[in-house]
């Protein structure tokens, strides 16, 4: 879970200053949420309540397989994902450690994009 703003300064630093010929870095946001953790923030950067509903897997599966005509990527994606729900996605500081301030929250992030939502 990172900011896209996150994403492109960091980009424009690595690509406009010394010290990072060679490197790869690992990107994430500051915090490891759950996913009803974000659903509920974006319930409130949006100002009504919303919640988090589990989508039976074989729904899920047929679903993106459909969509995405892969069943072997989204067998993938499903297990990954699932593994999210109650243990969120771990952090680092690259982004602190790459612009001296840092990374933007998912709340943050909610309440920019709050009009997607509504």
């Amino acid at each position: 879970m990172i900011h896209e703003r996150d994403i492109a300064d960091v980009a424009v630093r690595v690509l406009t200053s010394s010290g990072h010929d060679g490197a790869a870095y690992v990107l994430t946001g500051p915090e490891s949420i759950t996913h009803a953790e974000q659903v509920r923030i974006i319930g409130e950067a949006v100002g009504r309540e919303v919640w988090w509903e589990d989508l039976p897997v074989e729904v899920a599966r047929r679903q993106l397989t459909a969509a995405w005509g892969n069943a072997e990527f989204v067998d993938a994606r499903l297990r990954a994902w699932g593994t999210f729900v109650e243990s969120p996605e771990r952090v680092n500081d690259t982004v602190e450690r790459v612009l001296g301030k840092p990374a933007r929250t998912f709340r943050s992030w909610a309440e920019e994009h709050a009009d997607a939502f509504r």
